[in-house]
């Protein structure tokens, strides 16, 4: 078990890549860059979205009930929830078997990430289609499946460096939420910038994952951690712009495409800063 372990601490800078860097690139490329364009377009905006349905007198009648309260209520609602079961999951991982991750080498651990890819991109085509249960079961179950991943944080950083780095997190996140939410400016080219910004961090990390410069490390971390604040404030006001502009979406729908996005903005924040503060263990 020692040497699993050990095995472990060697390739927690590919888990912390995974999770902070590769795996949120994947959701962003391709979900934010290619399905939001199709949802939000303020260029050449449809109200009714590819749902035909949505053209209805009904159905605009029901549209205009969405108000931006109600939507970013139910966003960050869902957003805390998953990151309870997340919490939940880890904890649990970690006092009944806290070797679940690496007593298999790496293999298990490779599964769940990968599987969370396809979730992330099941659950894109769920909320395309408006399929609100399956939005909302794959939602859950990433949640789940990323939470036993995160359990591996317990092995290396001290359980109080955790709580204080996620109370940390809560507290940035916050701010740039509320920044994101009340500001005039449109942040469209600035979100556009930190995701080529969230591009750019990945490829130097493949490429420092040969050169295993310590250097490089720390200056991608700290990068890492200006963009996913940035990504807070400019998630949050393309969710309340959406509420605002519904695209023919129902409400719940809306508020899990929000609370997905706020909860990977919130995870890779929260990995970023515990790489940077955490305290390790002996």
């Amino acid at each position: 078990m020692p040497n699993d372990y050990n095995n472990y601490n060697n390739n927690y800078n590919n888990y912390n890549n995974y999770n902070g860097g590769s795996g949120d690139g994947n959701y962003n490329q391709y979900y934010n860059q290619n399905n939001y364009n199709n949802y939000y377009n303020q260029n050449g905006f449809d109200p009714y979205g590819a749902n035909p349905a949505a053209r209805s007198p009904y159905a605009v009648q029901q549209q205009a009930r969405y108000s931006i309260k109600d939507v970013m209520a139910r966003t960050f609602l869902f957003m805390t929830v998953a990151l309870l079961l997340t919490a939940i999951t880890s904890l649990a991982v970690y006092t009944t078997n806290p070797y679940f991750l690496i007593q298999n080498g790496l293999s298990t651990f490779w599964i769940l990430a990968i599987l969370e890819i396809g979730i992330v991109i099941g659950a894109t085509f769920a909320i395309k289609a408006n399929n609100v249960m399956l939005s909302g079961i794959l939602f859950i179950a990433y949640s789940i499946i990323n939470g036993l991943t995160l359990s591996v944080i317990f092995l290396v950083y001290t359980e109080s460096s955790i709580a204080t780095i996620f109370f940390l997190t809560a507290g940035l996140f916050g701010v740039m939420a509320i920044v994101g939410f009340t500001t005039d400016r449109d942040l469209t080219s600035f979100g556009n910038l930190l995701l080529i910004g969230l591009f750019g961090i990945i490829v130097a990390s493949i490429i420092n994952f040969f050169l295993k410069s310590s250097g490089l490390d720390y200056a991608l971390t700290i990068l890492g951690i200006a963009i996913f604040l940035g990504l807070t404030a400019y998630d949050t006001q393309k969710i309340k712009n959406m509420a605002a502009n519904n695209p023919g979406y129902s409400l719940t729908v809306i508020a899990l495409y929000g609370a997905l996005e706020l909860y990977l903005d919130f995870i890779n924040l929260f990995l970023k800063l515990l790489r940077l503060l955490g305290k390790a263990k002996n």
